[in-house]
C-alpha cells in the first residue's frame, strides 16, 4: 500500500505527499468502509483494564474478522456504556463484565457512523467516529485511501 511507504518516510523523518490522501473522495470512501463494515461487526471480549486510573471501567473489543478494530468503554458500577471523554468513577461490581458480555451484540446493532471524519496523520489514516443512542462511543480508523478498516492495536495488545 501507498500508506506504508508513506509511513515509512514519515518515521525516517522524510517528507511525503499526505495531501495524496487528504481529499473529499477518500473522507467519503473511509465513511463509506465504516458503515459496510458495521454490519459484519461481532462482540470481542471484555475485559478490566490494569491502569490505576481505569480501574473502574470494563472495556469491550467490537471485532470485524477476528480482528479488534475498536474499543467501547462500560461503567463497572452498573454497565453503562460511557461516551469518549467519560471516566467512571465509582468501584465497580464483579457481576457487571458478565451483563456488559451479553448486551454487546446489541449495542453493535445500535451503532452508527457519524457523517464526518478526521485525518489521523501519524497514522496516516481517518479517524470515523461511531455513535450509541446519540453519543460518540469510539472511533474506527480506515485507511488514508479510504478502503480498508484498521485493526485497533491498543485492543489487540
Amino acid at each position: 500500500m501507498a500508506e506504508d511507504g508513506a509511513k515509512d518516510k514519515l518515521a525516517k523523518g522524510e517528507k511525503t505527499d499526505l495531501m495524496a490522501f487528504n481529499t473529499p473522495d477518500n473522507a467519503i470512501k473511509a465513511l463509506a468502509s465504516a458503515r459496510t463494515s458495521l454490519r459484519f461487526l461481532t462482540p470481542g471480549t471484555t475485559w478490566l483494564p490494569k491502569s490505576p486510573g481505569e480501574q473502574f471501567e470494563i472495556k469491550a473489543s467490537l471485532m470485524l474478522e477476528k480482528t479488534p478494530v475498536a474499543a467501547l468503554r462500560f461503567n463497572a458500577e452498573d454497565g453503562t456504556i460511557l461516551p469518549k471523554g467519560m471516566r467512571a468513577t465509582n468501584e465497580g461490581k464483579p457481576e457487571v463484565q458478565e451483563m456488559v458480555q451479553s448486551l454487546l451484540s446489541e449495542i453493535i446493532k445500535e451503532l452508527d457512523v457519524l457523517d464526518g471524519v478526521e485525518f489521523r496523520q501519524s497514522d496516516l489514516c481517518w479517524s470515523v467516529p461511531l455513535a450509541y443512542r446519540n453519543r460518540i462511543v469510539a472511533h474506527m480508523k480506515v485507511s488514508g485511501d479510504g478502503v480498508d478498516v484498521l485493526p485497533y492495536k491498543k485492543t489487540a495488545e
